[in-house]
């Protein structure tokens, strides 16, 4: 069993850059991920526009989150 080091957001940054960047993943593969576009992925990073998730990008967020030891419920409410 592969052993998952918990990632900590810090409070005042973008927490979907810091689960991106933790993920290692480009604005690209994170969007792939998301099922939506990468355009989107740097608009809700920049704070330009909130993200609205439907239920299948909740459920892939969430499985990417967990190989950071995350969970959707550490994310701040005012995402």
């Amino acid at each position: 069993m592969e052993t998952v080091v918990k990632v900590k957001l810090i409070s005042g940054e973008n927490a979907l850059k810091q689960v991106r960047k933790a993920l290692g993943m480009t604005h690209r593969e994170f969007a792939k991920t998301l099922g939506t576009y990468p355009k989107t992925i740097v608009r809700w990073e920049n704070g330009e526009t909130k993200p609205m998730f439907s239920v299948p990008q909740i459920k892939a967020l969430q499985k990417a989150m967990r190989e950071i030891g995350l969970d959707v419920t550490d994310l701040p409410d005012d995402l």
